[in-house]
């Protein structure tokens, strides 16, 4: 099995499952495979997408840092670029997308995340947010135009700051999620199923309305705030909180 997956549902319906494994992390071959999915949407889309983590208790956790963290900057800058290319592909599509948040949806997870329209979060235990300053990393500047948008900017710079994870209540009220649901995946499928019966076209063509904007100005961010990032990503203490978690995670 590869590490996403790509099926047909009712209805003209699409899904797209990360498949890359425990956790489901950001690997390499999960940001190539999503670039080529993406891509070959592009020219055909459903007439609606749902983005889910498969059957695990978890969306993603974000960046394969036991296979990223030991590269140069160099290396850093392409996969960053790779995913950032893949979220912006996600954003453009044309046609209306909702993300199942079956579990826990950490940094690149989350990130990702928001590149979908809508969001059916489950409900329970579940931990949503951007963790990179707990290993003293920054926030991208994309992600917190994007999540400004999904939300507000304060709370955006709330989270983003303090590196908290919010629960799916919290999620609700600030408008990450659009639904709770026992199970997501069948309440992105309803979501999904209903915007893709709406007659014509309208919510396709009201999403890419939408969107340009949104996308020049998270790309535009990106450009701006790469190197700073980058800077943030290699400093000293950065540098060991990352390779003492991926240690960690090298051990499960």
């Amino acid at each position: 099995m590869g590490t996403v997956t790509y099926s047909e549902l009712e209805h003209g319906v699409g899904r797209l499952t990360l498949t890359s494994g425990s956790g489901n992390p950001l690997t390499p071959e999960t940001i190539e495979a999503l670039n080529s999915e993406l891509g070959r949407l592009t020219d055909n889309p459903p007439k609606a997408l749902i983005l889910d983590g498969g059957d695990g208790s978890i969306f993603s956790g974000g960046f394969a840092l036991p296979i990223i963290g030991s590269w140069d900057r160099d290396q850093i800058r392409s996969f960053f670029g790779g995913f950032l290319h893949a979220l912006d592909r996600l954003l453009n599509l044309r046609c209306p997308t909702v993300a199942a948040i079956n579990g826990h949806a950490i940094a690149g997870g989350f990130i990702f995340s928001l590149g979908c329209d809508l969001r059916v979060v489950k409900t329970g235990k579940v931990k949503l947010g951007l963790s990179e300053v707990d290993l003293g990393v920054g926030v991208p500047a994309g992600t917190q135009v994007l999540l400004g948008a999904r939300t507000s900017n304060q709370f955006a710079s709330r989270i983003a700051m303090q590196g908290y994870l919010f629960s799916p209540e919290e999620a609700l009220a600030s408008g990450y999620a659009d639904e709770l649901a026992d199970d997501a995946l069948a309440g992105a499928t309803a979501l999904a199923t209903r915007l893709a019966q709406k007659p014509g076209n309208g919510p396709a063509v009201t999403k890419e309305l939408g969107n340009r904007n949104l996308s020049e100005r998270v790309r535009t961010a990106d450009a701006a705030g790469l190197d700073l990032f980058l800077d943030s990503w290699f400093s000293d203490e950065a540098q060991q909180s990352i390779q003492a978690l991926a240690a960690k995670l090298s051990a499960k």
